[in-house]
């Protein structure tokens, strides 16, 4: 397919009834190439669309969202649709939410295949949201509403005013797209391997395409969906390695078992409250089951190694191998799946291994690289198809395996959790695929006897960590600081990512630092001179206003010593935690005289209250 040989550019459109834009700019190039139609009754002339088609099909365009809705509207530019028939089509499109597939049929068009392009909105990591919301957690310069409302005859000064928007559009989107770039670049890989197009695809869609298309290679007659009744009720098979020592969690079993689990219009597992609500308690922790896995309920926990060892032991790519140890399957792919999953997961072995021999050797040349794309592609689809299991629009659904894979797991955690307290080992947490217990050290031998014998029983190998220190708002927001030094940080103390609203990513780096290594707070605040560690951004719905200034939906801020209130225009309401701030939609050069120092100290001092108390 050789994308990477071609240019890549970004695309965005603007439909308004009597103006239609449509811009290109390159990554790195400054110059936007625009096409425009303007008056209700007018359409591109043939010069303008020779010249359109011929930038589509020498170059690799993307844009986000761009294949359910620019590229149908940019399709019936090039059809010859007017200004106004194209607006109303993209009305419909966004009334009637048409997916693309849906969008072609409905309106006679189709991508011709000498073009090349790819939608970047299902790349991106976690839940979809917005263009702008990426745009504020990528610390985008400029964050900007669309400035005139949707089906409004513009006049010329607004058209410009439109243009300008779709430049900061157009940034955006080469900025997200240059932040998600291996991403990218690794579905370019596996589209090259499994011969189709991967590139606009989700984790869990991925997942979804390769398998499928593996499967169906290798069963007669392909893979047909499956229908199951929309009352339909499962129930859990207890593989033959999970057993319990004590009476309360035999009476789990025994509860699991007995019980006919129902499913909801989405597919998911419908856990009841003697389950949901339940708490375990095993020693000094107490655990709850829930479709999305075991966790603990521990909160402001510190512990720390001292004498002891801390040790953080996780289960190797626990589901896939829960889904290799007892061969199960979805019913429509019988045991061709296992054949393709097993060969998946093994293969993704293989990689893994070969690169732990290649950096000892200190080697990371081609072949190091090779293998950390190998497994990296291969851990998306043995960990995205997992996803699949539950949804009920998915060729992969199979309520059976979710909730032998689901349950499994946890009861098999909670086995090796008693076997240790048992034994006289301290767990301290534990969340899905894995826990941390604090072991004296003479009982260092008894705590891996006890892991070997699980292992053996259950077939799931575990991974170890040494930690000095663990340091826990709760089970979901901690970090942990390795014997080599290292912090490894869950929720609000992770690091900024693209999933995730930056919440003054300062303040827990201080708390952070305070911990470790007595530093205080405002030390750290005063060393750090980028403006994006002191910013919150939030999506406001219904639009922020700050004093007579519309924001936009989506806001960020930072707290100054002249800061005021941000409110929700429909309401006037105050935004969340907006109080003595400033909001900054384009980002300064350099951090802001007036930050208020005193305020960063105050909620450094209460992140830290929730950990330490």
């Amino acid at each position: 397919m050789g994308y990477g040989k071609m240019k890549r550019v970004a695309l965005d459109i603007e439909a308004y009834p009597n103006y239609l834009l449509i811009a290109f700019k390159a990554i790195g190039n400054d110059k936007v190439v625009t096409f425009e139609i303007k008056g209700e009754s007018n359409s591109l002339d043939n010069e303008q669309r020779r010249k359109l088609s011929k930038l589509l099909g020498n170059y690799v365009t993307f844009g986000f969202n761009s294949l359910n809705y620019d590229m149908p509207l940019i399709l019936l530019a090039l059809r010859g649709d007017t200004a106004k028939a194209i607006c109303d089509a993209g009305n419909r499109i966004i009334e009637d939410n048409l997916p693309h597939w849906k969008s072609y049929d409905v309106f006679g068009i189709e991508i011709p295949s000498k073009f090349s392009h790819y939608d970047i909105s299902e790349v991106a990591r976690g839940v979809r949201v917005s263009l702008k919301l990426y745009g504020g957690r990528i610390n985008a310069p400029t964050l900007q509403d669309l400035p005139i409302e949707p089906n409004t005859t513009l006049t010329d000064a607004q058209m410009n005013a439109i243009k300008e928007y779709n430049v900061n559009d157009l940034d955006t989107t080469i900025l997200l797209h240059e932040n998600i770039k291996g991403d990218i670049e690794l579905r370019e890989n596996l589209s090259e391997v499994y011969g189709m197009d991967l590139r606009s695809k989700s984790d869990a869609q991925i997942a979804e395409a390769i398998i499928v298309k593996q499967v169906s290679a290798l069963k007669k007659g392909g893979v047909a969906k499956m229908n199951y009744p929309n009352d339909l009720k499962v129930k859990y098979k207890l593989p033959d390695f999970i057993e319990f020592s004590t009476e309360k969690l035999q009476d789990l079993v025994s509860l699991i078992v007995n019980h006919d689990f129902e499913i909801d219009g989405r597919g998911s597992i419908v856990l009841p409250d003697s389950l949901s609500k339940t708490k375990i308690k095993i020693g000094g922790s107490e655990y709850q089951i829930g479709v999305g896995g075991l966790h603990s309920t521990e909160k402001s926990q510190v512990v720390t190694a001292d004498e002891d060892y801390l040790i953080d032991s996780d289960v190797t790519s626990y589901y896939p191998s829960i889904i290799n140890t007892l061969n199960l399957h979805p019913k429509n792919m019988g045991s061709k799946f296992n054949e393709v999953y097993l060969n998946i997961f093994n293969e993704r072995v293989k990689a893994k291994a070969r690169m732990k021999e290649l950096a000892k050797e200190n080697n990371f040349g081609e072949e190091y690289q090779k293998a950390e794309v190998t497994q990296a592609a291969f851990k998306i689809v043995l960990n995205s198809s997992f996803g699949k299991f539950g949804s009920k629009y998915s060729k992969m659904y199979s309520p059976q395996l979710l909730i032998q894979v689901t349950l499994t797991g946890q009861l098999a955690l909670l086995m090796l959790i008693e076997k240790c307290e048992l034994a006289g080992i301290k767990v301290v947490s534990a969340n899905t695929d894995g826990f941390v217990s604090k072991i004296p050290k003479h009982l260092i031998g008894t705590y891996t006897k006890i892991c070997s014998e699980w292992s053996q029983m259950t077939g799931f190998n575990l991974e170890e960590t040494y930690y000095t220190g663990l340091y826990s708002r709760d089970v979901n927001n901690y970090f942990a600081v390795t014997t080599d030094g290292k912090v490894k940080g869950k929720g609000v103390f992770a690091s900024s990512c693209i999933a995730k609203n930056p919440q003054l990513p300062i303040v827990s780096e201080a708390v952070k630092n305070y911990i470790i290594s007595g530093k205080p707070f405002i030390d750290t605040l005063k060393s750090c001179s980028d403006i994006s560690e002191f910013i919150s951004v939030r999506s406001v719905t219904g639009g922020a206003v700050f004093g007579n200034e519309y924001l936009g939906r989506v806001v960020r801020w930072v707290y100054t010593t002249d800061g005021g209130v941000i409110t929700y225009k429909k309401n006037g309401n105050r935004v969340p935690k907006s109080d003595g701030s400033k909001p900054f939609q384009t980002l300064p050069s350099q951090l802001p005289s007036e930050i208020d120092y005193d305020r960063y100290v105050k909620e450094c001092e209460n992140l830290y209250s929730t950990v330490v108390r």
